[in-house]
């Protein structure tokens, strides 16, 4: 009796394996765009140069191009776009006539799927995204700019107190200290002082950066988080250094969600106004579904999580390759020092105007990312055109930040750090092309935040420490790298955030005093 079941089954099975096949080769609504025919039959092309290589999948699409043009089918849904000009069609500005969504399958691989970031569809997206945009506002950032200016300034003393000792210190998790201590404040009302923390406690960077990396893996096999959730905690944090991760962080912010909701840490402006975002939220007259503390918590990982890394990894960027090439430091310190009276109060507007410290910012941003996932969006309602094709609607298409910043047509010898491809005349039109924050109405909402401290901390540092053939009499002392070289920030995979060689330690600086 069970033969016969298990023959039915099996026949059914590859009845629609083939069907299937036929199907996405022959009838699937991008079966005439060019790409392997192996990506077209499974998802599990791209698996193997994510999940079994660890992220390269970055680099074979690459190859794609260069193979089958600007328009690509990378699996059996996607399509992926090379052309920089598609961003302004495909990241655009969501309406309810020419709607953007989010792919559900790239959505559900972040593991996080009541957060802004991850809400699919438009309708839904826009009204979390509108709770949490005035707090990223300029007017809201510009408030917050004390709290910023009073952590450069502590990061400063503790980088003079580590020359004075002769330390060697991971940038990494200098910067991630101060970026941390920043978006915690601005979201609970409440500092950890990593800045000042032994090592500058890298537990929290390394925790979310090891959540970040399994996304690779969930989007494959999400059943994996989904059977993780479904455990206790006690066992779930011990299945996995990466997926766990996600565990461990979900369940410290609900904890902070749940310490606000109990009213022992309001925070209140001088204006008597709630002063964090989530003391905010959970004021709000938001639908109770939107104020649970899962959602929050959800809210919270990504929104510290994004916030802690991005500046941070693009600050070590730029620190690496001014200390790399000291005539760019010399230039950088003598406009700082032209204009900058007093650097332990920085004026964000007057930085603002200077075009080096700007130029050597946006470099800065453009080796460093941001983040290296590609992330889909779907025009549900609309054909796109790129180029001679003519894109179906309801197609999921990626454009890669990487990629496109290393488009040697735009940014020639994109590999190089040059920030003087940003002054000058014509220079203005490259800003289109910076796409570390994406575009449209799914932008990173920090943008306006993570520029501030970038001007904050990359012009407190350099007006306080110079290197060894750039410094000036008034510097407290001097950086020097150790044991680092570029393969150090160099690119090699895509694990949501960009990660660089195997064994590398990291940018690495020994500091000393003057």
């Amino acid at each position: 009796m069970a033969f016969p079941i298990i023959l039915a089954l099996a026949g059914a099975w590859l009845t629609y394996m083939v069907f299937l096949v036929v199907y996405r080769l022959h009838f699937s609504p991008i079966a005439k765009f060019p790409g392997p025919k192996l990506a077209a039959l499974t998802f599990w092309f791209e698996g193997y140069y994510d999940v079994f290589l660890g992220g390269k999948y970055l680099w074979k699409i690459k190859e794609l191009h260069e193979q089958y043009g600007p328009i690509v089918r990378i699996n059996p849904s996607e399509l992926h776009i090379a052309d920089p000009d598609f961003w302004d069609i495909m990241y655009t500005a969501s309406t309810s006539t020419n709607r953007r969504e989010k792919w559900d399958w790239h959505a559900k691989a972040v593991g996080l799927l009541t957060s802004t970031l991850t809400s699919s569809g438009h309708a839904l997206h826009r009204s979390r995204r509108g709770a949490l945009a005035p707090f990223f506002s300029m007017a809201n950032v510009r408030k917050l700019l004390p709290t910023v200016q009073e952590r450069v300034n502590s990061l400063v003393e503790r980088l003079e107190m580590c020359g004075k000792q002769g330390e060697m210190i991971r940038l990494e998790y200098a910067f991630s200290a101060f970026t941390n201590d920043v978006v915690m404040q601005y979201s609970f009302g409440r500092s950890d002082h990593h800045i000042e923390a032994s090592g500058f406690d890298p537990l929290f960077h390394n925790t979310s950066f090891d959540a970040a990396k399994s996304i690779n893996l969930l989007r494959h096999c999400n059943w994996i988080l989904s059977i993780m959730l479904a455990l206790p905690e006690s066992l779930a944090v011990r299945m996995g250094e990466e997926v766990s991760s996600q565990i461990r962080l979900r369940s410290e912010r609900i904890r902070q969600i749940e310490d606000i909701r109990e009213g022992d840490s309001i925070k209140k402006g001088e204006d008597g106004s709630d002063k964090t975002i989530f003391h905010t939220l959970l004021r709000s007259d938001l639908p109770k579904r939107e104020k649970e503390n899962e959602r929050l918590a959800e809210e919270a990982v990504l929104l510290v999580g994004a916030g802690t890394h991005t500046s941070s990894w693009c600050l070590s960027v730029v620190t690496f390759h001014l200390l790399s090439n000291p005539p760019l430091l010399k230039r950088l310190k003598t406009e700082l020092k032209s204009a900058i009276r007093d650097p332990t109060n920085l004026s964000l507007p007057d930085l603002e105007k200077l075009p080096y410290l700007t130029a050597v910012l946006k470099e800065g941003l453009r080796l460093g990312y941001g983040v290296t996932v590609r992330s889909a969006r779907i025009a549900p309602d609309t054909a796109l055109k790129c180029g001679d094709w003519v894109i179906p609607p309801g197609t999921p298409c990626s454009c890669t930040i990487p990629l496109t910043h290393h488009d040697e047509n735009i940014f020639p010898d994109s590999h190089a750090f040059k920030p003087e491809r940003w002054l000058g005349e014509g220079a203005h039109g490259l800003d289109k092309y910076l796409v570390s924050f994406s575009k449209g109405s799914r932008a990173c909402l920090g943008i306006n935040l993570a520029w501030a401290e970038m001007y904050l901390a990359t012009a407190g540092i350099f007006s306080h420490f110079g290197s060894k053939e750039a410094q000036e009499k008034t510097d407290v002392g001097v950086l020097e790298l150790y044991e680092t070289d570029i393969s150090d920030v160099a690119l090699v995979s895509d694990m949501f955030f960009p990660v660089a060689k195997e064994g590398s330690k990291g940018v690495r600086v020994k500091v000393s005093a003057k």
